[in-house]
């Protein structure tokens, strides 16, 4: 169930929408459901309770199931309109929210007061057609049977269980005319009744001869449109209060919680119970709720001043203070209450002090103290001075602070922090920095900072590498304490060392031997050699070597095999692993690594049996396109007898002759059409 929004809403807002339209509400019951409506526009209103309305129920749903066609059905025979204003009068005597809802509907003026000028008249108008509307509304949504009366309420009993409804209430407009207002539209059902809820959330604050209550209203402001308040002496008989209905006339924007207040007046020292009603905007009244219990007790007006505070050593004080005499006969006594911070909390100290004192000794101070004088009431109510801060004579300052540190980021943030001093009269802290431990320090608080954190902003751009910090603690009293360990800070590292320098290089049989200056810059860790074959720009580099020393300047490679051209390159590389600009490359042509006679295995075995001589060779990491077997007889010279490709291991040699001495030749092609020498071998058959 909705209420209508536009009854709690500012007239002003409404006279600004563009479309007038007709807001509709409903309440379903087991046996009936009630609707009530009303325009959202003064002048559209008007025009609306002149043509009046008909009202259309379409039936939606039969039982769960869609009804198809839809049935509509035409509840009036002739357009609701307001009664004549004869049929009010005796509801109107009962009730006098219905007497000015006839007021609205039929007076023939409301009092205005026009402004001053020509245009007067034309204002006085539309400010009586607001008023009219305003409270016509307001004075419905109390009194329901009124609503029925002035045309904008129905009751339709014709309702089945198990149906679902959809209701139209629209303003019989002629055919033609120059006026729009949009039908509104409701959904309902005895199938969706609920039972009305109680009212949570009542409190009341007894004092001096009153109370204040107070619920929450926003809470079940789409259920309750007003509220009647009951009271009680004796919890069983309750009488209402309030002569009319309470209710919230406006609606804020995005409230979360709305509040409602009633002021009671009551003598003091006798029990009172209170509960609130609930009522719809269809004139239904829901459960009481939970009932509010106190008495109204008569309020200390009298509060004591401490005016005064001696100190006689540095562990005493007297304190002396004012209260009015004619206050003693509302008091049992004093009481003595101190703190060691001005916010509490407070102990009482000193119990039991006569309502004729005015002062009192207290022996056993701290470095801080905060004192307050207390009237106990013979009701139970306090009346508390304002605090006083006494401190002894303190010239001990507070003790080191410890536990500073910090961290720095690569934008110079500093932020530090620290273990909290345990004084009771710290009054905070000094923050001192430099960027030279030789140096003086410069304070960058400027004032006692109260905190065990801070952050700070430092230069990373300049050439100190470290930063220095130091921190000392402040008591109230301004004594200092010594100075906390330094902390000493790495500035981040955000430039990269300067390139390393090629400078040489040596063609070896072996590989390739290159020479480097290496980065003057200071913070260098390693550096690191880069490789790539081939003179191609897309051909990636490949790591080969990562100094160990920064006394290195020299590498070696002799991992090549093949000839080529090889490009190299040296990259310094500092201890946070920000590198340099790679070293100039330098690049070098290697006609591939020399062959020696250890790195041929050649060999051959004489098999008469089967006739033939059979051969194998093994090569030490070479790259082999293909292999040239020589053959020569006796002392005959070597001849090409045949070409076996790169992968073969050996040959059987079956053209033979007994009792012959052969001398076989091996020789490999390399990449690059190299050809190494021609290892021998001798065998006779």
């Amino acid at each position: 169930m909705k209420r209508l929004v536009i009854l709690l809403l500012l007239t002003s807002s409404l006279w600004a929408q563009d479309t007038a339209s007709v807001k509709v509400i409903a309440r379903s019951l087991p046996n009936k459901v009630i609707l009530r409506w009303a325009v959202d526009q003064p002048l559209a209103w008007k025009n609306a309770n002149e043509l009046g309305f008909w009202i259309e129920r379409a039936t939606i749903s039969r039982n769960g199931q869609a009804v198809l066609p839809i049935e509509r059905k035409q509840l009036v025979t002739q357009p609701l309109r307001p009664k004549p204003l004869e049929e009010w009068e005796a509801l109107a005597l009962q009730d006098q929210n219905v007497a000015i809802l006839a007021q609205a509907l039929y007076g023939e003026t409301f009092e205005v007061s026009p402004p001053g000028n020509q245009m007067g008249a034309v204002y006085a108008i539309n400010d009586e057609l607001e008023q009219r509307f305003t409270i016509a509304l307001v004075a419905a949504e109390q009194n329901y049977e009124a609503s029925k009366l002035a045309g904008w309420a129905l009751e339709d009993p014709s309702v089945i269980a198990g149906e679902k409804y959809v209701y139209s209430v629209s303003v019989a407009l002629p055919q033609h005319n120059n006026i729009t207002i949009n039908n509104g539209t409701v959904y309902a059902s005895p199938d969706m009744h609920e039972v009305l809820p109680k009212p949570i959330g009542l409190a009341g604050v007894f004092t001096d001869k009153k109370v204040s209550l107070s619920w929450n209203f926003n809470l079940l402001q789409h259920v309750y449109s007003n509220y009647q308040i009951e009271r009680s002496r004796d919890n069983i008989s309750f009488e209402p209060l309030n002569g009319v209905p309470i209710f919230n006339a406006q609606q804020p924007k995005e409230a979360s919680e709305i509040s409602m207040f009633y002021m009671d007046s009551i003598p003091n020292n006798t029990n009172f119970y209170y509960r609130i009603i609930g009522k719809t905007a269809f004139g239904e009244t829901g459960p009481s709720s939970d009932i509010v219990q106190g008495k109204a007790e008569e309020t200390l007006g009298f509060v004591p001043r401490i005016y005064q505070k001696e100190l006689p050593t540095d562990n005493k004080v007297i304190l002396r203070w004012e209260f009015k005499e004619e206050g003693n006969r509302l008091i049992d006594k004093f009481q003595l209450r101190k703190a060691n911070h001005n916010k509490g909390p407070f102990l009482t100290v000193v119990d039991n002090i006569p309502i004729t004192a005015r002062e009192i000794t207290y022996d056993g101070l701290d470095r801080v103290n905060y004192f307050t004088i207390v009237a106990m009431g013979k009701n139970n109510v306090e009346s508390e001075s304002y605090s006083t801060l006494v401190q002894p004579v303190d010239s001990l300052p507070p003790s080191t602070p410890i536990g500073l540190k910090g961290t720095i980021d690569t934008t110079g943030v500093v932020k530090l922090s620290w273990l909290k001093n345990l004084e009771e009269d710290l009054g905070g802290y000094r923050i001192y920095r430099s960027y030279n431990p030789q140096a003086e320090f410069s304070e960058i608080t400027q004032t006692t900072f109260k905190h065990e954190n801070y952050k700070d902003t430092v230069s990373i751009a300049n050439l100190n590498k470290k930063i220095y910090y130091k921190i000392l603690a402040e008591d109230q009293r301004f004594n200092r304490s010594k100075f906390s360990e330094v902390l000493v800070m790495d500035k981040p590292d955000i430039f990269p060392p300067s390139s390393p320098i090629l400078d040489n290089y040596e063609v070896t049989t072996d590989g390739i031997r290159i020479y480097w200056i290496p980065s003057s810059s200071p913070d260098v860790s390693s550096h690191i050699v880069y490789r790539k074959s081939g003179g191609e720009q897309n051909i990636q580099w490949e790591k080969l070597f990562e100094s160990k020393t920064l006394q290195d300047s020299t590498f070696h490679d002799s991992t090549l095999q093949d000839s080529n051209v090889f490009s190299y390159t040296v990259v310094a590389r500092d201890s946070v692993g920000l590198e340099s600009i790679p070293a100039k490359p330098v690049s070098v042509t290697w006609a591939g690594k020399a062959v020696k006679d250890e790195d041929i295995k050649f060999s051959g075995t004489v098999n008469r049996e089967l006739r033939f001589i059979n051969l194998t060779w093994k090569v030490r990491d070479f790259h082999v396109l293909e292999y040239r077997l020589f053959k020569g007889k006796e002392d005959k010279g070597l001849r090409l007898y045949k070409t076996l490709n790169g992968t073969s291991k050996g040959y059987n040699d079956v053209d033979l002759e007994i009792n012959s001495n052969y001398t076989y030749g091996l020789q490999m092609v390399l990449p690059g059409n190299r050809t190494t020498f021609i290892k021998k071998i001798n065998l006779k058959y």
